[in-house]
C-alpha cells in the first residue's frame, strides 16, 4: 500500500494524517512482505521480496541481470532467461542456477539459503567457488565459505509475514521484531537468552509479544506508545 499525505497539513509535533491506497490489491499481489514490482523483473518472471530495513541496487544489462544487495535481506525467485542472474554483496557474488533463494547481509558476512535449484557462491577476495544445492544454506566472507548446512525454513518464511522460532533466544526474536515495528522494543538482559518456540506474525510485534506473554515468564510494559519493555515476570505475591 502507499500512504498519501497532504504536505500543507503536516506539522512537526503531530502524527500526520494520510490516505492509504491499496495498490497491492489493485495489482493482485498477495499479502506478505513487500515484493518488488518492476517491468524488468516481471518481464522475465523473476520475483524479488524485500525484508524490512532492506535495499538493493538493480543493474540489468543486455547480457546480465544483476542485483547489488546494499542492506538487509531479499528472497529471489528467478525465471529462465538467456541472461545470467547474479546477486553481489561486499563478500562476493551469488549466481543463480534456476532457483529460489534468500540472501541476508550481517556483520558476520553474507548468508544464503537455497530452496529450489542451486546457487554458485564466489568469494570476493580469493575467488573460491562453492555450489549450494536446494535444501542447503551457508555463510561466506570475502575469503571463505562455511560448510553447508540444512536450509532453515525460517529464512524464507518472513516473505509470508511469519517468524519461525525453534529454541531461538528471546533477544534474537526481539531484534527481528524491531526491524518491523516503529519505535523500539528492549529486553532485560536476564531474560534475553530464554528460548522461544513457535510461529508468530513478524509484522505485528504487539500481537507476537502478547502471545509470548501467555507462554513465557515475561511481562511487557509500555512506558511510551512507541517504546515496549520486556521484563521478567514478577514473582507471585
Amino acid at each position: 500500500a502507499v500512504g498519501v499525505f497532504t504536505i500543507s497539513a503536516m506539522t512537526a509535533d503531530e502524527e500526520p494524517e494520510y490516505v492509504t491506497l491499496p495498490i497491492a490489491e489493485w495489482a493482485g499481489i498477495e499479502e506478505g512482505q513487500p515484493r518488488v514490482v518492476h517491468p524488468e523483473f516481471n518481464k522475465d518472471g523473476t520475483q524479488v521480496w524485500l525484508a524490512s530495513a532492506s535495499a538493493f541496487d538493480q543493474d540489468y544489462q543486455p547480457g546480465l541481470r544483476r542485483l547489488q544487495l546494499v542492506a538487509g535481506e531479499i528472497l529471489v525467485s528467478t525465471a529462465s532467461d538467456e541472461r545470467e542472474f547474479v546477486v553481489d554483496t561486499p563478500q562476493g557474488r551469488l549466481r543463480a542456477l534456476g532457483t529460489r533463494f534468500a540472501v541476508r547481509l550481517s556483520d558476520a558476512g553474507t548468508s544464503v539459503a537455497v530452496y529450489e535449484g542451486a546457487v554458485e557462491v564466489t568469494t570476493a577476495s580469493r575467488g573460491e567457488t562453492t555450489v549450494l544445492q536446494a535444501g542447503q544454506q551457508s555463510r561466506f566472507t570475502d575469503r571463505v565459505t562455511e560448510t553447508p548446512a540444512a536450509a532453515d525454513p525460517a529464512r524464507e518464511a518472513w516473505s509470508r509475514g511469519i517468524l519461525i522460532t525453534r529454541d531461538t533466544p528471546l533477544g534474537e526474536v526481539v531484534a527481528e521484531l524491531n526491524r518491523y515495528r516503529r519505535g523500539h522494543i528492549s529486553v532485560a538482559t536476564e531474560i534475553a537468552q530464554l528460548p522461544v518456540f513457535g510461529s508468530y506474525p513478524i509484522t505485528d510485534a504487539d500481537r507476537t509479544l502478547a502471545m509470548l506473554e501467555t507462554v513465557m515468564p515475561i511481562r511487557v510494559r509500555r512506558p511510551l506508545p512507541w517504546w515496549l519493555v520486556i521484563e521478567a515476570q514478577p514473582p507471585a505475591p
